[in-house]
Order: C-alpha cells, then structure tokens, then sequence
C-alpha cells in the first residue's frame, strides 16, 4: 500500500475557496458573479414546472439564464424595455 504525505491546509481558506470558484466560472474567460435572488415561492414553482416538461430537462439555473438572455435579446430587438408583471413588492 502506498504512503501518501499528509496534505496541508491552505492559508487562508475563504481565498482557498475564490480561488477554485473563479477558476470554474472564468471557463469561457468571462467572470461569474454569483447573485442571490429572492423569488416568490408560487414563481418559483412556475419555473420548476416548466424546467420539468423540457427534455431533457435543464437545471433551473440554466433556465434562469435561457430567461434572462431572452428577454435582453427582445429588449434589444425593439429598442423598448419589455414591461413585466410584477410578482413582489419591494418594502
């Protein structure tokens, strides 16, 4: 059986952690920025029910994203911000 030698444990982990994530999300040398968004609980199952009937079926961030990148594309094709429903109220 080989012996390994015991691995060491990086300086500082949070800059450990950022490290590793930003090598994953610059994969097509764009960065990433991780967002928190706060959905209502009825949209959110709006979104897992259309995410279902897909096949195959995408994770529901990449069809968070599909979403976003929609509707710039039609915001951009006719020069006018498309007007949305409002689900939540701010405060």
């Amino acid at each position: 059986m080989p012996v390994r030698k015991k691995p060491t444990a990086p300086q500082n982990v949070h800059e450990f952690i950022n490290a590793a994530s930003a090598e994953k999300a610059q994969g097509d040398g764009e960065p990433i920025v991780p967002v928190k968004l706060r959905v209502p609980e009825q949209l959110l199952a709006q979104v897992d029910q259309a995410v279902s009937k897909r096949r195959p079926a995408p994770s529901r961030h990449q069809w968070l994203l599909e979403a976003i990148y929609e509707k710039l594309e039609r915001d951009h094709s006719t020069g006018q911000p498309t007007k949305l429903k409002r689900y939540a109220t701010d405060e």
